[in-house]
């Protein structure tokens, strides 16, 4: 029986860049008007044309776990399909969309992928649940390969608890990490969770955009 080839979300680049300023490596601030600009301009492709056509961006849910104010840091081992991220530590969950039963006209599809993507990677037990996700902004980084495929919508979902637990560890293994401890996996890092941790967790100042945000509450708190 053939394989059936993955569809998957993206946005013609143009069309994204007319959305929000082109910033070729780093975070964009933007706010959910602009998630229902992405969701009405996006098309579903299959997933290894895109890979080779830089003219899509390819939209990927980018989660951010924390539990008071330690993070769930993953490590991407190499039974995971892109190679480029191999052994790799990441802050993010999430990964490619796929249509759904319907593609609403507004940000909910987006955030749907997200717990989807959520509930495929983790399990919560013993009473966790999420008690809040928060939209930040984008991550672009054109400077490396993987990144002139794909864009970032970065996400900050906060849980009750720390019983959060891989489904797949052979895809990738993970533990809690204390904010003050992060700068130890920094170099290991995927460059997203780098610019998360530059722009967003650990910065010098915050951006008026973000102060607001749960993680900027968290730096206040460190």
């Amino acid at each position: 029986m053939p394989k059936i080839e993955e569809s998957v979300f993206a946005v013609p680049a143009e069309d994204l860049w007319k959305l929000i300023p082109y910033t070729k490596q780093g975070l964009i601030k933007a706010d959910s008007e602009v998630l229902k600009s992405i969701v009405r301009n996006g098309l579903f492709r299959k997933r290894a044309e895109l890979e080779e056509d830089p003219s899509f961006k390819q939209i990927i849910p980018y989660g951010i776990i924390t539990c008071g104010d330690s993070f769930y840091l993953f490590k991407r081992t190499s039974g995971q399909r892109e190679k480029r991220l191999h052994n790799k530590f990441t802050l993010g969950a999430g990964g490619h969309m796929n249509p759904g039963k319907s593609l609403e006209p507004d940000e909910h599809y987006l955030t749907d992928e997200l717990k989807r993507e959520l509930s495929e990677e983790v399990r919560m037990l013993n009473g966790c649940v999420t008690e809040n996700i928060e939209f930040i902004g984008f991550i672009n980084d054109d400077t490396i390969p993987v990144g002139r495929f794909h864009v970032g919508l970065l996400y900050h979902i906060r849980v009750s608890n720390k019983e959060v637990y891989i489904r797949e560890t052979d895809k990738m293994t993970a533990e809690w990490i204390e904010k003050s401890n992060l700068a130890e996996f920094y170099e290991g890092m995927e460059t997203w969770s780098r610019m998360v941790v530059d722009c967003v967790i650990l910065p010098p100042c915050p951006p008026t955009s973000l102060r607001r945000s749960g993680f900027a509450e968290a730096k206040k708190g460190g």
